[in-house]
């Protein structure tokens, strides 16, 4: 059941790294997706449901010693993750904005 509701946020500077990894693991490119706006720069982050126990494999750190190419995985030591099981997605992302310090950049169109 994706009952796991997990926000990640990262760093303008790590968020190439971090898209590379998810795609890695499957999730499809271009995951940090919403552009986000802190005291200290540009940040970048998004909302996905897990399963627990997936999420479990995707933050072993054996495991991602071996899917994670060696050059992209200090780029996990900036990411940002807020877990909540049974969790509201809105709710867990407003939390993880309000506790960073984040407002989402409202882009013109």
């Amino acid at each position: 059941m994706f009952n796991l509701s997990v926000v990640n946020i990262v760093s303008d500077a790590h968020r190439d790294a971090i898209n590379q990894i998810a795609e890695a693991y499957g999730c499809g490119p271009n995951n940090l997706s919403v552009k986000l706006q802190g005291e200290d720069g540009i940040y970048w982050g998004c909302h996905s449901w897990w399963k627990p126990e997936d999420y479990a494999v995707f933050s072993d750190d054996e495991l991602r010693q071996q899917l994670v190419p060696t050059e992209l995985q200090p780029a996990l030591e900036h990411l940002y993750e807020r877990l909540v099981l049974d969790g509201v997605a809105q709710e867990n992302w407003q939390a993880a904005l309000a506790l960073n310090g984040l407002s989402v950049v409202q882009e013109e169109i």
